[in-house]
């Protein structure tokens, strides 16, 4: 059963809200797109792309309607009513019922928000450059919901562990932010690399300060125990692996 080899959100979101990710386990692909890759822009054979989607979907409720995005790293964040063709924009946010919001991802963090009274969610796919220019704003100002009355699970991502960057992406976060308190945060999400003139970059911690500044306390936030570099077995990654497959990070509401 694939449904063995999914990750499912461990947040206070109501039961009716339906979150996880997968794995790279599971599916039909070969060699480094093993197996479960559901990403069909990254040079896997298109039958095995549609198979192991299509292997996903005979899991979850036939009644689903799936939405897909054609993502580009940057901050549009798109409202749906009605599933089609894949939408250019880093993150979906839907109020329907049944309707299963998809985002892939590789390294970059999948961010989960759901209103506690389960009327709302949004799924968004946070890469650094999305988050330096406002892909987390977007989302929250997006729905109705007030933070408080939001819960977040961060889904797997690369680690600080693995994720060097250069000293102009510690500066683009920075720069961002007007608050002296929130830049003296961000620095604390920068530790120096091995490298001259290279940082660590901690993602999931970036997520979290930039989720408390819109009201959404921490307490609120669950997830980022991951790193897809590390966890060759159960994650595909951009970093490590360079040609790579892509898991799924999806959200729905049952109805």
């Amino acid at each position: 059963m694939i449904e063995d080899q999914l990750l499912f959100a461990d947040w206070s979101a109501p039961s009716t809200v339906v979150a996880f990710s997968t794995t790279r386990q599971g599916g039909i692909s070969a060699a480094t797109y093993a197996s479960l890759n559901v990403g069909a822009h990254v040079g896997d054979d298109p039958v095995h792309v549609d198979a192991n989607r299509a292997i996903l979907q005979r899991e979850l409720p036939p009644n689903l309607r799936w939405q897909w995005l054609d993502q580009v790293h940057g901050t549009d964040v798109l409202e749906v009513v009605e599933t089609g063709s894949a939408l250019t924009a880093d993150g979906l946010l839907t109020r329907e019922k049944n309707l299963i919001c998809c985002v892939q991802t590789a390294d970059c963090l999948p961010i989960f928000v759901a209103a506690i009274d389960g009327s709302e969610i949004a799924m968004t796919h946070a890469g650094w450059k999305g988050l330096a220019s406002g892909i987390i704003e977007n989302t929250i100002s997006a729905m109705k919901s007030s933070g408080k009355d939001l819960v977040v699970w961060l889904g797997p991502a690369i680690a600080s562990c693995h994720f060097e960057v250069g000293a102009e992406v510690r500066e683009c976060f920075l720069a961002a932010e007007a608050s002296e308190s929130t830049q003296d945060e961000l620095k604390r999400c920068f530790s120096p690399a091995e490298s001259h003139g290279k940082y660590m970059a901690d993602l999931y911690g970036i997520a979290r300060i930039k989720l408390s500044r819109l009201g959404i306390s921490y307490s609120n936030v669950s997830g980022g125990t991951h790193c897809t570099y590390c966890d060759e077995d159960r994650f595909f990654s951009y970093r490590r692996d360079g040609v790579t497959g892509r898991m799924l990070n999806a959200i729905y509401i049952e109805g």
